[in-house]
């Protein structure tokens, strides 16, 4: 049940596992039962029609078969985004750290800073990013969250002339991820907890949202023969790129 404050821990808990129910079986359930309706729609024939009117009824059961799949589809879209909107509103609420008055506050800025400059020393000293990160305190990790994509980009400018053509600005989510994963060990338990289940979601969504794409374009039509195989393709580098760390 969702406390007066938010979603709790078990709220969160229940969205993550609708949001796999939805790829690992939901979306599975979903594109068989159009392939289904398809295939009956396609070769239905009623002997007491005429010609005309089995290609009429073909073509009504075949757009009835999509219409259903796609409200059907339109639901699943609906209750994936509101398990991971409760998701992230519990992670945020238990990550986020309260500072009880200005005071506080100012000192909890005050440590990350101190700590983001101590980062900063050893990482222009030519220390990886990956080692910082595995040596680093609570603070330390808090810090490199704000500060190290931004440091990390400014250290890769774009190349003048022609060079710059292909060149993109580096993604921060590796670095991100890292440090995220670096946290679970050692927040306290609740908060590593919160980030945990946050974690497993970023894992989760890039694949399904791969998985839903490819089943709007079967309801809509624009799929070709072998787009079940490319969006089964998609999901799996989806799920491999939102794993890169640094």
């Amino acid at each position: 049940m969702t406390s007066l404050t938010g979603p709790s821990i078990i709220d969160a808990q229940l969205s993550l596992a609708a949001v796999r129910r939805a790829r690992e079986t939901d979306l599975t359930a979903l594109r068989r039962r159009l392939d289904d309706g398809i295939s009956q729609a396609r070769t239905f024939r009623d002997p007491d029609l005429t010609d005309e009117a089995n290609a009429r009824r073909r073509t009504e059961k075949e757009r009835a078969a999509r219409e259903r799949a796609g409200t059907e589809l339109d639901g699943i879209e609906r209750k994936t985004k509101a398990a991971a909107d409760q998701i992230r509103a519990y992670a945020e609420r238990t990550l986020t750290p309260t500072a009880r008055d200005a005071t506080e506050q100012l000192l909890a800025e005050t440590r990350l800073g101190r700590a983001w400059d101590r980062t900063r020393a050893l990482l222009d000293a030519g220390r990886s990013a990956a080692d910082v990160i595995g040596s680093a305190d609570v603070d330390t990790l808090r810090a490199l969250r704000v500060e190290l994509p931004s440091y990390l980009a400014a250290r890769s400018p774009k190349p003048e002339g022609l060079a710059g053509l292909d060149w993109t600005e580096p993604d921060p989510a590796p670095v991100l991820r890292t440090v995220d994963r670096a946290l679970v060990d050692r927040l306290p338990k609740d908060q590593s907890a919160a980030l945990r289940i946050r974690l497993d979601l970023d894992q989760a969504e890039p694949g399904l949202r791969e998985t839903v794409a490819g089943l709007r374009r079967q309801v809509d039509g624009s799929a070709d023969g072998g787009d079940g195989l490319r969006s089964a393709i998609a999901a799996r580098l989806a799920d491999q790129a939102v794993g890169l760390t640094v």
